[in-house]
């Protein structure tokens, strides 16, 4: 049985008035701490756009980086993997990677201007680093009650995935509907809590996933990059009613969620609702 679980925000794109010291960074990474019984599992979930800022902002939060069990990759942007290598060789022993298939292809952003937004290293790079890399298009059990989702269903016609961002593939360009994108789900007494990078897949695809595929329904929190940054209203109305349905007892939007949203976020969940930056800890902890 889970008994608690801790997120120390180590990079984000918001800075941290109480915490100046901490760089902020468009990007996320979380170490998430779980500790069943007397057993403790630590994931790093995404490694920001730099090890740079990843490596400074965990040196000055006391986030151990050589204590890693395994790394996480919501999936292959490079705001979510550039730090992989540096958090790698800051570890002591090889140490696992779950990512999806496609999450090291190369991926492109063809609105402002094109641009490269794939991870910036190889695999054999990361593996010499010591990267175990185990991909999965399916749910992967991580330990009794946590799970990474693996490729995410689309359901919600509202959420569909922006036509400017695109994979090569076979030599070729193609529309990138961003099919790597995969959340955490880790399964407490009060529910499900459903960690996010950028919820490419939709963040109520994603909700709805996780219940799916673990079988519960309540949704205790729902924390994480929701990606409507650039959401229409239709979206945001739609977004938001769905969230009211699913009623989690605690919504954390940071990164990608967008100024918009966020405000309509908190103005619906009051209480609820919980600000993450760049040094921000929070803590879940189960009856």
């Amino acid at each position: 049985m889970i008994k608690d679980v801790r997120i120390d925000v180590l990079v984000d794109d918001h800075a941290n008035p109480g915490k100046p010291m901490l760089w902020p960074e468009h990007g996320l990474s979380l170490l998430i701490t779980i500790r069943s019984g007397e057993e403790e599992l630590r994931i790093l979930f995404d490694a920001g756009a730099s090890g740079e800022s990843l490596l400074h902002n965990s040196r000055l939060i006391g986030a151990d980086l050589n204590a890693i069990d395994v790394v996480v990759l919501s999936h292959g942007h490079y705001d979510h993997t550039g730090g992989l290598a540096a958090a790698l060789e800051t570890s002591r022993t090889p140490i696992p990677v779950i990512a999806h298939p496609d999450a090291l292809c190369k991926k492109f952003a063809l609105k402002p201007r094109l641009r490269y937004t794939g991870i910036p290293y190889r695999e054999a790079e990361l593996e010499r680093l010591g990267g175990r890399f185990l991909y999965s298009r399916k749910p992967i059990e991580l330990a009794d009650g946590i799970l990474v989702t693996g490729e995410i269903s689309r359901e919600n016609a509202f959420e569909e995935t922006p036509e400017h961002y695109v994979i090569l593939r076979d030599g070729e360009l193609a529309r990138d509907y961003m099919l790597d994108d995969q959340a955490l789900v880790i399964s407490g007494g009060r529910g499900l809590t459903i960690i996010t990078g950028c919820a490419h897949a939709g963040i109520i695809n994603t909700i709805d996933y996780a219940r799916r595929i673990t079988g519960i329904k309540e949704v205790h929190a729902v924390i994480g990059g929701f990606h409507l940054v650039d959401a229409d209203e239709e979206r945001l109305r739609n977004t938001l009613s769905r969230l009211r349905e699913a009623d989690p007892k605690l919504i954390a939007p940071c990164h990608c969620t967008g100024e918009t949203a966020t405000k309509l976020i908190r103005d619906c969940f009051g209480a609820r609702f919980m600000e993450l930056r760049v040094g921000s800890t929070l803590e879940l902890r189960n009856p």
